[in-house]
Formats: C-alpha cells, structure tokens, sequence
C-alpha cells in the first residue's frame, strides 16, 4: 500500500512538472525562473521518494562550474533541490519523452557526440555563466559509489575558456536501513524497477561534499579534470586517485 501511495504521488508530482514545463516554456517576458521552479519540484520529488539531504563543506557563492561523481539519476534532483541551477547532458535526453521535456524547461544544455559538441557547448553557456551556474558529470557513466571512474576532460573546457572556477562535489547515498543500496543506478537496470527499489526499502540519505574550489587558471583540461577528480576521491574514494603520466596526459588532451 505504502509504495502504491507513493507511486501516484510520483504520476501526479510529474503531472505537475509537465504544467511547470509548458508555463516556462510559454513565459516569453521571462516571469518564472527556470532554476527556482526546478529547485521547488526536485525537493518535492526529494521527499516523495524518502531521499534526506546531508550537506557537507562550504558552497561556493558566485557563478561557478559544480563537477560531481556519478552513482544514479538521482544525482540531479539531489544536486538541483539544493542549487539553483542548470546541467550539461548528453543529447539524446532531450529527446525523451516526459524526461526530455523537463529536462528543457529547466534549461539544461546538451552537448553532441564527435569534436564539435565541446564549442557550441561552450558557446550556448558563456552567457549563461555571466549569472548562474552549472553542473556536469564528467565521469560519463554511472557506478555504485565505491570508486569514481576516470574523469573526461572535454568538458573542462568551459571552465577554462570561460575562466570560470571548478567546484568538485561529491556525492554519496547510504543504505537504506535494511542494508539495501537502493539508489546506485547502474549496468541493465531501469527507471521503473530503481524507483520501486527506492520505495519499497524506504528512507535513505543523500549526502553532498562540497569540495575547495580550484581555479582554472594555468591547467589545460586534462589536468583540471584530474585535479577534480583528485579532490572528489579524497572525499569518498581514496583508492580511485589516479597517478598521471605525461603519456596520460598527452591522451587525455586528445579525448
């Protein structure tokens, strides 16, 4: 019964994000703030699915780039319900049903596949870095939380052409009480059967590091992504730090 009550909660909050989308999208005088908007349903959404925030360290005020580790979707609503801000995602995710069309209301950017993703990316949001902030996870894929995968450094890119300060964040869910990891979203598994597994194992907490800012001046990509990467181990996965070689470095340039 509980994850029935839960689940058309979760029909109706969605129901709810769809009227937000088309709001937003037909305010042409720019009344509502796409972030604001975004912040308020997330944590809804946060307290639907019995997902507790726990922040650690010291946010950066200001416009700045936030890097994260990647273990789930949830990793946006966690990061939006306390920032007010946008993310960088891949292409193919504005083309989802429901999830797309949330995802452009809220003003996310997409970046393409190939070599000239990384310019109008950086182009589309240099604006955007004038005033506000954004979010990307540079690992590509998702894991379970216990390691964090090399980082791709293309993306620093918008750092270091925008002068913009890197802020790493670490993210990290605890299990739920009956020792289940429930939030981790990873190889075959589905947006359906994750959500039930959140319901039905109940309450479980987020936790977000905010790591010291880095500023991008005198790094080139490769090393700015091994920096981040470095500071976000450090805070949940010790043995994930990676060494860099002059020849992994000469290959992450050219990623």
């Amino acid at each position: 019964m509980r994850v029935t009550l839960k689940s058309l909660r979760i029909v109706s909050h969605l129901i709810v994000g769809l009227f937000l989308a088309a709001l937003v999208n037909l305010d042409g005088r720019g009344r509502f703030s796409r972030e604001n908007l975004s912040t308020w349903w997330h944590r809804v959404l946060l307290r639907i699915l019995d997902v507790k925030l726990e922040v650690r360290g010291t946010p950066m005020t200001g416009t700045r780039v936030i890097v994260c580790n990647h273990i789930s979707w949830l990793d946006i609503p966690v990061v939006a319900a306390f920032e007010a801000t946008r993310f960088v995602s891949k292409a193919e995710v504005g083309e989802w049903p429901v999830i797309g069309w949330l995802a452009n209301a809220a003003g996310t950017f997409y970046i393409r596949r190939g070599s000239g993703g990384t310019k109008q990316l950086i182009e589309a949001i240099d604006d955007h870095l004038g005033h506000d902030s954004i979010v990307f996870f540079p690992e590509g894929t998702t894991t379970d939380g216990s390691i964090v995968l090399k980082f791709q450094p293309r993306l620093f890119a918008t750092a270091i052409e925008t002068q913009r300060p890197v802020q790493p964040v670490a993210l990290r869910y605890s299990p739920a009480a009956n020792g289940t990891k429930t939030a981790p979203f990873v190889g075959d598994d589905d947006l359906v059967s994750n959500i039930y597994r959140l319901l039905k194992n109940g309450p479980i907490t987020a936790e977000i590091i905010y790591c010291p800012v880095i500023s991008p001046e005198g790094f080139d990509r490769a090393a700015l992504a091994h920096e981040t990467h470095t500071a976000i181990c450090l805070a949940i996965a010790p043995d994930s730090v990676r060494t860099v070689t002059p020849r992994d470095a000469r290959k992450a340039i050219a990623a």
